[in-house]
């Protein structure tokens, strides 16, 4: 069985890399300055704060992108998003451009 999906935002047909590992260096330094601010002023209540973001996180951003445009919208290619995007021969594609 193949892992291959298809991008519904550009049309590209592979395997999706995982959303998640790009939040981990916010959430580690997150969870260094509350440590340092817990351990000064001896209130281990304020590790609470990056504990609820971390699991935010991991709840929120357990997904899966597309490696060429990091859209969030990799469908199974037999699912009725991925016969669409693969029958579309014009995709959207998902570009941010600057507006002079």
């Amino acid at each position: 069985m193949s892992h291959e999906k298809v991008c519904a935002s550009c049309g590209h047909i592979g395997k999706p890399v995982p959303q998640a590992l790009s939040s981990f260096t916010v959430d580690a330094l997150l969870w260094l300055y509350f440590a340092f601010l817990a351990g000064m002023s001896q209130l281990l209540p304020l590790l609470l704060v990056p504990l609820i973001w971390t699991g935010y996180h991991i709840i929120r951003f357990n997904t899966v992108k597309c490696p060429v445009c990091e859209s969030l919208d990799m469908v199974s290619k037999n699912s009725r998003r991925g016969k669409v995007a693969l029958a579309d021969p014009n995709p959207v594609h998902v570009l941010y451009k600057a507006h002079h």
